[in-house]
């Protein structure tokens, strides 16, 4: 045993000076076209000037070869103009709970954004031998980004702000002290959420020592996002309805807006700068090794043990269950009701109800599932039908955490088409907004 510790504390020592001297600390700065490369149908971003630090420590397991990671952080700017001529709808309800299609008509709207990010690097490094005093380097690999909030200053020369009910087939536009009308000169500024992203990162240049244990890299730099940044919002507009006036209208920003922006990556490039520092020790002599006697104990040869006899394990089948009538009617005679408009989510009072289903579900593993989402006439049929499909999603999302597989459950949608009652009166639209479950037995 003694043996055996003095085997491993010198292995952790030789390994712990073997790393000392590969590794390398640097500070780095850099700048150029940083933040948000924008898709748009309607609308055109640009990239603005942005710039960063950053620490970072780069292990060399070769002359030639090493491993970097640390942390960065950059500034980052865009700006972003919509197309004038464009009206952006949404469906809001007003003071009098009546729901309306919400219609914002911009006249030479612009947006300048900025945010901060932190990312964390893990980059494979490549340099020329160190022959000489110049090398040539390479690094590519990947970064983590985490963006902060990103700040939006919008502005626009005109707004017009109109609201559309189509029970009345009727359109206000000149009522602002209930949120219709036209702002001149608007200004205002709000914040929004990004997602985290996932990097393609290289930079190369040139490197040049100034000091026995210093490197000057001077390159460029390329970051490419691989994933939307944006926090997709599709029932937001650019800007809020108010119902107690149009003189505090604020804004949304367009960044989540799927119908205005249809692609949100990250982009940054550049000129980069970086110093390095050298961690590597003086070679010395070694000093005497100590000696150390060690007491050898001859150790009896291990008893042979008989194995333990394996036992089979069999199986059952599981005892196949047949669902009662009033099991069936109560998943099937009842819908799930979205009383709301554009309402998507599942309620206490509908998460009760899915609880007992699924229940029911859990104990007959032979039953699949129709999930069918509906909506009321209010809206295009193209966005009553995505909204129908996102209620027979929310629907099968809480089931599929109660456990149900969901190659059991089979998704559909039929948005205004199909009522349950005439949407006429409008008292009846709510009995319409609903998801219908249809049990499917196996064959």
């Amino acid at each position: 045993m003694k043996e055996m510790k003095i085997k491993i504390t010198i292995a952790i020592v030789v390994f712990f000076n073997l790393t000392i001297k590969a590794q390398e600390l640097n500070i780095k700065i850099n700048g150029g076209p940083s933040g948000i490369l924008y898709d748009s149908s309607i609308g055109e971003g640009k990239l603005k000037f942005g710039g960063g630090i950053g620490v970072g420590y780069t292990y060399f397991f070769s002359k030639n070869w090493g491993i970097s990671t640390g942390i960065d952080v950059m500034y980052n700017q865009n700006s972003f103009e919509l197309n004038d001529g464009n009206t952006i709808n949404s469906y809001e309800v007003d003071d009098q709970t009546s729901a309306f299609e919400y219609r914002v008509t911009p006249s030479k709207y612009k947006e300048e954004q900025h945010f901060i990010a932190a990312s964390i690097p893990l980059l494979i490094q490549y340099r020329t031998a160190f022959a000489s005093n110049t090398q040539w380097y390479l690094g590519f690999g990947g970064k983590i980004l985490f963006p902060g909030k990103q700040t939006v200053k919008a502005s626009a020369n005109q707004l017009q702000l109109s609201g559309y009910y189509p029970d009345l087939n009727l359109v206000i536009d000149d009522l602002p002290s209930h949120g219709f009308g036209q702002l001149t000169n608007w200004k205002d500024e709000t914040k929004t959420s990004l997602d985290p992203t996932f990097l393609l990162s290289a930079e190369t240049g040139l490197t040049f020592k100034i000091k026995e244990k210093t490197q000057l890299y001077t390159g460029i730099y390329l970051d490419y996002g691989l994933t939307n940044l944006a926090k997709e919002t599709p029932d937001l507009n650019i800007v809020a309805y108010d119902p107690n006036g149009i003189n505090n209208t604020q804004a949304n920003g367009t960044i989540g807006n799927k119908r205005i922006v249809q692609d949100t990556r990250y982009l940054s490039a550049g000129i980069q700068i970086k110093l390095g520092f050298s961690l590597a020790k003086e070679k010395s002599q070694p000093a005497e090794p100590k000696t150390e006697t060690v007491v050898q104990t001859q150790v009896a040869a291990p008893v042979q043990e008989t194995p333990p006899t394996q036992q089979k394990i069999v199986e059952t089948a599981p005892v196949k269950t047949e669902l009662t009538t009033e099991e069936r009617n109560y998943i099937e005679k009842k819908p799930l009701a979205f009383q709301e408009v554009g309402n998507t989510s599942v309620t206490p009072e509908l998460a009760s109800r899915l609880d007992e289903i699924a229940k029911i579900l859990n104990a007959n593993q032979d039953t699949d599932l129709n999930i069918t989402g509906y909506t009321c006439d209010i809206g295009t049929k193209e966005r009553n039908l995505e909204i129908g499909m996102q209620r027979a999603q929310a629907v099968a999302d809480y089931l599929k955490n109660k456990g149900i597989q969901s190659n059991r459950m089979h998704l559909f949608s039929k948005g205004e088409s199909e009522p349950l009652v005439p949407n006429n009166p409008a008292e009846n639209k709510p009995l319409n907004r609903r998801v219908s479950l249809i049990l499917i037995d196996a064959k």
